[in-house]
């Protein structure tokens, strides 16, 4: 594999890295996915490897802590997760799968006599690993509160109090039952593994409370219904010389009220932008509900823009984005000048198979 950036993997490093790969395909976990992120992976298990090291070696606990360069990385890892939609949980599990992976490779030399190195070792491992984990999590839950922030300007104060009071609290758990983890590691793998299912739940609940909080700032659909806002919206704002519809296939009153609630606010604001900017004669809304996941499309047949012009990202496209980013969705829009404009979002409806 030879070097990634700055460091140079050590053949342990290599092994571990394609071991863990392996287990993850195993487990169907799409965490480890493109050179960039098998990259940040080689990497992340080498500086573990260090820290073992140091820690075995007798380091006082400062000479350990991730700090630096160390520190951003691990920060980085968790708003890179958050921006490609991966859910904490994998985070994880994965965690708990690369521990696995790296005792089984670190201990297999030790004689079978040796209880007491292979006790250190675990207990180094595993802190080196949880404490990348604890600041990766932190991480990825504030990046979502920045965008909950940056789409939503006139909640500012209320976004922070209530994410303050909730979902710190969660968090605040969630690094609690980790470092429990932590003590019962060595000890008692049942209730260290019980401490780790805790933190997942608690880690969910908190990923929970931030989607509740954004479907409550702007709750527009509520009894009515998804398709009959959308319509009642385009009756009110689309002109007499523009003919619009918007029609619905599956069951669209299956959808969670806060897929409900972002969706209508991304396809409004794609029909807000037509209907301002681009002078269309027809604007089509379509709605696919499936097992899982809804697709959603509004297509109008005006002026179309360069997508590649960076003075036409206006209109609320960056909220757009960001609302389908905070219930891993994808959007993807399609334009050119004279050839109207499309704008297709799909959102899962829940985390089902993590």
């Amino acid at each position: 594999m030879g070097p990634v950036g700055e460091v140079e993997l050590s053949s342990t490093a290599r092994e571990i890295v394609a071991a863990f790969q392996d287990s993850l395909r195993r487990q169907g976990n799409e965490l480890v996915t493109g050179p960039e992120v098998v990259a940040q992976l080689a990497i992340q298990v080498q500086s573990v490897l260090d820290d073992i090291e140091a820690r075995l070696s007798g380091a006082d606990a400062t000479s350990v802590e991730l700090v630096g360069e160390s520190r951003l990385f691990n920060v980085d890892i968790g708003a890179d997760r958050a921006r490609r939609g991966i859910h904490p949980v994998q985070s994880l599990r994965a965690a708990t799968t690369l521990f696995e992976v790296m005792l089984r490779i670190l201990t297999r030399d030790l004689p079978p006599t040796d209880s007491a190195a292979a006790l250190r070792l675990s207990r180094a491992l595993h802190e080196a690993i949880m404490a990348r984990v604890a600041l990766a999590s932190l991480s990825y839950v504030g990046f979502l509160m920045e965008k909950l922030q940056a789409s939503r300007q006139e909640e500012r104060t209320r976004i922070a109090r209530e994410l303050h009071d909730r979902v710190l609290h969660e968090m605040g758990l969630t690094l609690h039952r980790l470092d429990l983890h932590r003590h019962y590691a060595d000890r008692d793998p049942a209730q260290a593994r019980a401490k780790v299912d805790a933190a997942i739940e608690s880690l969910d609940e908190a990923l929970r409370t931030v989607r509740t909080l954004s479907a409550e700032l702007r709750r527009s659909v509520g009894e009515y219904g998804l398709e009959r806002t959308l319509r009642a919206y385009l009756e009110a704002n689309a002109p007499t010389s523009v003919q619009f519809s918007v029609t619905t296939t599956g069951d669209v009153k299956a959808l969670p009220p806060d897929v409900s609630e972002e969706l209508y606010l991304i396809m409004r604001e794609a029909a807000r932008n037509a209907l301002r900017h681009a002078d269309p004669g027809r604007l089509e809304l379509s709605i696919d509900v499936g097992d899982d996941a809804v697709a959603a499309a509004v297509v109008d047949d005006g002026a179309g823009f360069d997508t590649g012009d960076p003075d036409r990202a206006r209109g609320g496209l960056p909220s757009m984005y960001e609302r389908a980013l905070l219930l891993h969705g994808v959007l993807t829009l399609t334009s050119a000048p004279g050839s109207g404009t499309r704008v297709e979002v799909r959102i899962p409806f829940s985390e089902a198979g993590l």
